[in-house]
């Protein structure tokens, strides 16, 4: 019996001594994940816009930002490069010519910093059509006839896409190609129409007869040296008319002076006369120069 109240005596020793000992915390480790990197990155940017009109050309300009508070023009510095050099080249200093509809990456890059931007080719409209020539003309004349459209582009020239009609081919037959002919006396109105847009001429055919050609100008002229001519030509009704740009020019000395379709005589080094003429619906005209 006393071996039993001892043995008691001391398993309740033992669960006093157990729940009187300190308690060692349990700690549990954690792992952090870094922050994103915030370090700065140079860049390329442009100015210049990134739509062009076919057939437009443009400059664009390369900005390199170097750090966050500097930036420096790259543009002549840069190596550029179209992706798609068939819709638009853009050369060694940033100039982009549009080629054709499409679009291409422009690239610009130098040992610090690249960009890029798509640069869209877009088709022009067309806002108005000009035709540009004589509206009086006399019988048998041919004059080439111009149309120009004004696009959101620009200005072009587009004679040979357009569709040409006269409202009176006995009077003023017009070719495809603008081509004008005068067949007789009247009035004719002459339309091109080009993309939907149509522009108008109203031509006059009038029977004229020359019955002579005279010329305005200097006719004494140092040699190496240049002299405009004018020519007039007189009608058989008594009236004139300056015919210089429509006349039919020639030298008869070009070893002498030469003379432009436009009377422009240009003197060469030989000393001498040289005769100029001009012919306008079949009578011709003669002026002597004098080279010195």
């Amino acid at each position: 019996m006393l071996y039993s109240r001892l043995s008691l005596a001391a398993i309740a020793v033992a669960a006093v001594s157990c729940s009187s000992s300190p308690t060692t915390p349990t700690t549990t480790a954690s792992a952090t994940t870094p922050a994103p990197s915030t370090a700065f990155q140079p860049s390329i940017s442009f100015t210049g816009g990134d739509v062009f009109v076919l057939g437009q050309s443009g400059q664009l300009d390369a900005i390199e930002r170097q750090t966050e508070s500097t930036v420096q023009d790259v543009t002549t510095t840069a190596k550029w490069e179209s992706s798609n050099p068939s819709v638009a080249t853009v050369s060694a200093t940033g100039f982009v010519t549009a080629m054709a509809l499409g679009a291409t990456v422009i690239k610009a890059s130098d040992s610090t910093a690249a960009g890029t931007l798509v640069v869209s080719v877009v088709a022009g409209t067309v806002k108005s059509l000009l035709i540009v020539g004589p509206t009086t003309i006399a019988t048998a004349q041919t004059i080439e006839l111009t149309a120009s459209a004004s696009t959101t582009g620009g200005n072009e020239v587009v004679t040979s896409g357009a569709v040409w009609q006269s409202s009176k081919p006995a009077v003023a037959a017009v070719s495809d190609v603008g081509v004008l002919t005068a067949v007789s006396p009247g009035t004719a109105t002459i339309t091109a129409t080009y993309q939907g847009v149509v522009g108008t001429l109203t031509v006059t055919v009038v029977d004229m007869t020359v019955t002579s050609i005279s010329f305005y100008g200097t006719t004494t002229v140092t040699r190496g040296a240049t002299a405009q001519l004018t020519a007039t030509a007189a009608l058989g009704d008594g009236s004139s008319r300056i015919v210089t740009n429509v006349a039919t020019w020639q030298s008869l000395n070009t070893d002498i002076a030469t003379v432009s379709d436009t009377g422009l005589v240009t003197t060469l080094s030989t000393a001498g006369t040289a005769t100029i003429t001009a012919t306008y619906l079949g009578t011709t005209g003669s002026v002597d120069i004098t080279v010195n």
